[in-house]
């Protein structure tokens, strides 16, 4: 045999063992079902990196249409006999547009709980249950024993002191293909004045799950006032842009209250706390990056397709022209599970009533955020 045969057998062996090896370790990770000992010289960091870059199909999310129900309250005698405008009333909106598939899942178990529960406040497992427990429950601005009032098929008029109008307002705001924020509104006029709060819920398009404060903002006290001083130094550039009788307050806590966008997050400051109307607070994600958990630093980085919603419920007038629920004469109220609100198709906000002076980072109005 020639030298130059020699090393062409050598080289066909080599080539026939590698063949070998590579069927043998098919054949048993086939068998076991386990393939992580190829990879376990490999970081457990970049493991979950890797993770959360791989892009998934995103589907489109789908909603229930807007549904509107309200209910109308009043005392069965006035507060003042004789007068007719003290007559306690009181009357509740819900409007919603309700969260039916996620991503293509329409199992929405995690979702419904955590929205129903900021909503309405109860622990139904369905909404409409949850929504039928909130309405048939009136506000008065006087507690009133239930054989004290009845509901009437008409808006009642409404008075300071004695009328009170208690709305709720579900719907989606923001959502990208990893990350979906509803938003829900609560409006309460108590006879004397008007007060909004509004609540944020964060979920994971990607991994279906509800994202609470903590998994996006790092729990730590050193690093808590340093987002304030972060915070303050934003109100500092926006009261470069405000008279004095605006002026921003700066803040003494970093507020629980705080909605993701797709530039930043939003820190919203209640009534009083640094103005005297409500204000939101923006600041950019490459500022917050730091005080941001690592697993929503990663979301963020991998995160795109950013949709803000135009199609939003908008709440009721005070004083709404009067609309007749189909009903033919007054009941009393029972409360018992015969007992259900009637929807009615209720006239859209014109939006001549102001929306408790809300204002944004830019000092407009919180809806122009809205027709973007």
């Amino acid at each position: 045999m020639t030298k130059k045969n020699l090393i062409i057998v050598i080289i066909l062996l080599s080539i026939i063992d590698l063949v070998a090896l590579g069927w043998y370790m098919s054949r048993r990770i086939e068998a076991s079902g386990k393939s992580q000992n190829l990879f376990e010289q490999r970081d457990s960091t970049e493991v979950i990196a890797m993770a959360d870059t791989v892009s998934t199909a995103s589907q489109a999310d789908v909603f229930e249409k807007e549904q509107d129900n309200t209910y109308y309250y009043i005392a069965d005698n006035p507060n003042i006999p004789g007068d007719e405008s003290s007559y306690y009333t009181s009357i509740k909106h819900v409007k919603v547009r309700w969260p039916k598939k996620i991503n293509g899942n329409d199992e929405l178990d995690a979702l419904n709980k955590e929205l129903i529960k900021k909503a309405f406040g109860n622990s139904q497992s369905k909404m409409k249950d949850a929504r039928y427990v909130y309405l048939k429950t009136p506000n008065f601005n006087k507690p009133l024993s239930e054989d004290e009032y009845h509901t009437v098929v008409k808006a009642p008029r409404i008075y300071p002191v004695y009328g009170n109008v208690s709305q709720v307002l579900v719907y989606p705001y923001m959502t990208s293909h990893r990350l979906l924020v509803m938003e829900i509104d609560k409006l309460e006029y108590n006879g004397s004045s008007e007060v909004e709060t509004n609540t944020f819920i964060h979920y994971d398009r990607q991994n279906q799950r509800i994202l609470s404060r903590l998994d996006i903002l790092m729990a730590d006290m050193e690093k808590e006032n340093k987002l304030l001083k972060l915070i303050n130094n934003k109100i500092d550039e926006l009261n470069k842009g405000r008279g004095d009788e605006n002026r921003l307050q700066h803040a003494l806590n970093v507020p629980a209250e705080i909605c993701c966008r797709s530039k930043g997050i939003l820190f919203l400051f209640g009534h009083g706390i640094i103005s005297s109307n409500p204000i939101e607070i923006l600041v950019e994600y490459d500022k917050i990056k730091p005080f941001l958990t690592k697993e929503f630093e990663l979301l963020v980085d991998n995160n795109e397709g950013f949709w803000v919603y135009k199609e939003v419920p908008k709440p009721e007038p005070v004083n709404a022209k009067p609309k007749v629920i189909p009903t033919t004469t007054p009941v009393k109220a029972v409360h018992s599970t015969a007992f259900k609100p009637e929807q009615t198709k209720q006239k859209k906000y014109s939006g001549a009533k102001r929306r408790s002076g809300r204002y944004g980072r830019a000092g407009k109005r919180h809806w122009s955020r809205r027709r973007r």
